[in-house]
């Protein structure tokens, strides 16, 4: 009769030992391994693992892959506009995509032969898309007179929505604040659209 054990036959290793596997011995082994280890550590070891997993895939993806933008700004003989071509970090979030392009063009251009449209020091203070409509709110330093910026506020936020609109014609509309107030309309009438049709 063939015999009831499980163990495969001997395997000689180098220097003459002999190991015998026994799958039964092995196989309780694990299950007595598994029933003694408390439960919170195996569940906690696991979303651990999983969140590592899941935080490696999203950094290479942000990491490794770049979309290819055009940012516009004024070229110092013509003042006529001009676009410069930025390579941009991808990202899961449609807002945090914007945004990178946003301050992209508040840092300024790369190529020598363009001028500044905002002035140093500006910077995005936040920025919704809801609906298709976007809202863009920026720090004050945008409105401020500066020796290297040769146009008007007005003219700044024109080049900035030409450039939101080249990259993203997907917005219905685009409103762009300043400190959460429209530029160039007092605080008291920013909420009453018919006195702003009165003053225009």
């Amino acid at each position: 009769m063939a015999s009831s054990d499980l163990s495969v036959p001997s395997m000689e290793r180098q220097g003459g030992v002999t190991m015998k596997i026994h799958w039964t011995e092995a196989r309780a082994a694990l299950v007595e391994f598994y029933h003694k280890t408390p439960k919170p550590i195996l569940l906690s070891g696991g979303l651990f693992l999983l969140s590592f997993l899941f935080a490696l895939g999203s950094f290479g993806l942000s990491h490794f892959s770049r979309e290819k933008h055009l940012v516009f700004f004024l070229e110092y003989q013509k003042s006529t506009l001009a676009g410069e071509v930025r390579s941009i970090p991808w990202k899961f979030s449609l807002e945090d995509r914007v945004q990178e392009l946003v301050e992209e063009l508040l840092w300024g251009p790369m190529d020598p032969r363009f001028q500044r449209v905002f002035p140093l020091g500006s910077k995005v203070q936040s920025l919704l898309i809801r609906r298709g409509i976007l809202y863009v709110d920026l720090s004050p330093d945008v409105l401020f007179a500066s020796e290297d910026i040769r146009v008007g506020w007005d003219e700044r936020f024109s080049i900035l929505r030409k450039t939101l609109n080249f990259n993203y014609p997907r917005f219905t509309q685009i409103f762009l604040t300043v400190n959460g107030q429209l530029p160039g309309i007092p605080p008291f009438l920013a909420q009453n659209p018919e006195k702003q049709k009165k003053i225009r």
